[in-house]
């Protein structure tokens, strides 16, 4: 059995997604952005490390780390150090910090009904193994326009990055064996202006109109804007990112709108939070 879990509470849900939109609009716009707050929670500096896919050293902002539990500290801090940052595995003999920060985060975005959701064209659709892909895409073509799509399969290490605060050693093997036993369609999705929300709604109806089950539930789509960036990143790459975001979501207008969206979740107090020393970027 876990030992206790001896770390104090990470930040929610909504404020790592809204970080984490923060950074990667940052990035596509080649403005880097310092976060005036950091979170200190180990786990919450690994999974932002995992979602932009870039090394925990490497991010903007840095604040002094919890020390409550070293072998945390420790292990969050060498996966999120890695090119690209890696999953510490799901061992329950260990202690109980990370699955305690797992369940309090997901617990707080569930149904996304409280996550930083800001007007964004674009966002991912991932039909999975054994899904029925082509009725499911003609679905899809119906309310968006298909940017690009490509066939691959996913990697154990991918499924981690996609699924970063996903706990319970059996239900993680499964599901991995699941996303990893055949074929993948990756489709980039142009739609309107609140393309996230209306996919991630639409996501469900489909999966109820095909007898999804509670596993194999045939399609992904991201229910926050932030984490469909990282998803296209993930999934169709940095370049496809960059070209569609290029086109498509460059408005200044638009940009600036998320940004303030963005921080108006990240600046709020709440635990978890230490001031960055810099001040952001423009």
């Amino acid at each position: 059995m876990n030992a206790p879990g001896t770390l104090p509470p990470g930040w929610d849900r909504a404020r790592l997604t809204a970080a984490l939109g923060l950074l990667l609009e940052a990035r596509l716009r080649n403005r880097p952005e310092i976060l005036q707050v950091w979170p200190e929670h180990p786990w919450d500096r690994w999974w932002l490390a995992m979602r932009t896919g870039t090394p925990l050293t490497e991010l903007p902002a840095t604040a002094p780390v919890l020390t409550h539990c070293p072998d945390c500290v420790a292990r969050a801090a060498l996966c999120a150090g890695e090119r690209p940052p890696s999953h510490p595995g799901d061992d329950e003999s260990a202690c109980a910090c990370r699955t305690e920060w797992a369940t309090a985060m997901r617990a707080s975005g569930t149904g996304g009904t409280c996550l930083p959701r800001p007007p964004q064209r674009l966002t991912l659709a991932l039909l999975k193994p054994g899904s029925p892909a082509g009725a499911l895409r003609a679905r899809l073509r119906g309310q968006f326009t298909e940017l690009a799509c490509n066939e691959r399969t996913l990697t154990a290490r991918e499924c981690a990055r996609l699924y970063p605060d996903a706990y319970g050693q059996g239900f993680v093997a499964e599901r991995t064996r699941y996303l990893t036993s055949g074929p993948v369609q990756v489709l980039v999705l142009l739609g309107p202006p609140h393309a996230v929300d209306f996919g991630d709604r639409l996501k469900h109806v489909l999966r109820l109109a095909f007898e999804a089950g509670p596993l194999i539930n045939h399609l992904h789509m991201p229910d926050n804007p932030a984490e469909a960036l990282a998803d296209i990143a993930l999934l169709a790459g940095a370049d496809t990112l960059a070209h569609v975001y290029e086109r498509w979501e460059h408005d200044d207008r638009r940009h600036l709108a998320r940004m303030a969206s963005y921080r108006t979740y990240v600046d709020r107090p709440g635990p978890g939070t230490r001031m960055a020393a810099s001040r952001r970027g423009g």
